[in-house]
């Protein structure tokens, strides 16, 4: 049976083999090519489209023509400058997490709001009713409590889920809800050291994510319009199914890992990705077995075009360490490093 978090553990161990997560600055084209797919999807869930090339010129000029565009570079600029401060706790083991960081947030991705409504909103699609303005701060401090109490628990993939869940069922702010509660959800992720998820938000994709989030607010529905109460909250918090939800923050994660762990196998230690059928061949799989095999996430592999990428020593059923071509790699690395 299919274990997503022992998928997610080998890829994190091999990571920490390289040298660990990079720092999410632009200038490393890890963090570019990510945080532009996590922009662009981000927004589409929301009804912005950007093509690649419109955000490439966008962020080439530093000025938007148009409010999509302006939409992606606010979304961008304050992902990036959150995630450095997400990369900060995870290098000094410190956890900083905060009302006014969410607030900071919010206002980075509408560039206006940033303080709490003042009136009701409904959510679209959604059949729980955010509480009244009245409650909404006493719920994001409960929130925020939850947050750093269970910000160190074993199956952080879950806790992650809820409390994004959570955030989205309390919908503090008058517009921007869905990208600044995205944004949290990988500044938690980046705290603990892993890459940020992209959430896709082609069609199919936005569907799979509205449904999650319809399936895991059913417990919340009546706790949530009255005042915040920790014990019901927990308790509505253990009826939620949250498994669709856990699955799309896991696969997620499997494919920035991947995206990571791709550009740092290749760049910097020089080991070459070949098309997943030349692979199939090399290992006796039929092409469509490969395929399938990369989908649920056994091979390490990235997507070009079209073409699925990845190695025959990047299946991580086989990795208890770093497997044999990339100790070679890193050994040769090291050597020309050295001069020798």
């Amino acid at each position: 049976m299919r274990n997503t978090q022992e998928l997610i553990d080998r890829r994190r161990k091999l990571l920490e083999s390289l040298g660990g997560l990079s720092e999410p600055i632009v200038r490393n084209e890890e963090w570019l090519y990510l945080l532009g797919e996590e922009t662009r999807n981000s927004i589409l869930i929301e009804g912005y489209f950007v093509s690649e090339e419109e955000f490439e010129k966008a962020l080439k000029a530093g000025k938007p023509e148009t409010r999509n565009m302006e939409v992606a570079l606010n979304y961008f600029k304050t992902a990036l400058f959150v995630y450095g401060l997400a990369y900060e706790n995870f290098k000094s083991g410190e956890f900083l997490f905060s009302e006014s960081l969410i607030k900071q947030i919010n206002k980075g991705v509408t560039g206006e709001f940033g303080d709490y409504r003042r009136g009701d909103i409904a959510i679209l699609r959604a059949k729980i009713s955010p509480p009244s303005p009245f409650h909404v701060p006493d719920w994001m401090r409960l929130y925020v409590e939850w947050v750093r109490e269970h910000f160190g628990d074993g199956d952080f993939t879950e806790s992650l889920a809820k409390g994004h869940v959570l955030f989205e069922c309390i919908h503090p702010f008058p517009d921007g809800n869905g990208r600044t509660g995205r944004i949290i959800l990988n500044y938690l992720l980046l705290s603990k050291g892993f890459p940020p998820v992209v959430i896709k938000g082609d069609k199919e994709s936005r569907e799979k994510y509205i449904r999650a989030l319809q399936i895991a607010e059913e417990p919340l529905r009546e706790v949530i319009e009255g005042r915040p109460g920790k014990e019901r909250l927990e308790k509505a918090l253990g009826e939620m199914d949250i498994r669709l939800m856990k699955e799309i923050v896991g696969e997620s994660l499997i494919r920035s890992l991947d995206i990571i762990l791709a550009f740092t196998l290749e760049r910097k230690l020089g080991i070459a990705l070949k098309p997943s059928s030349e692979v199939a061949k090399e290992l006796g799989y039929s092409p469509d077995s490969i395929r399938e095999l990369v989908r649920r996430g056994y091979f390490i592999a990235v997507k070009r075009g079209k073409t699925w990428f990845t190695s025959p020593e990047l299946d991580v059923r086989k990795m208890e360490e770093a497997p044999g071509a990339v100790r070679k790699a890193r050994k040769r690395h090291r050597n020309n490093l050295m001069g020798r």
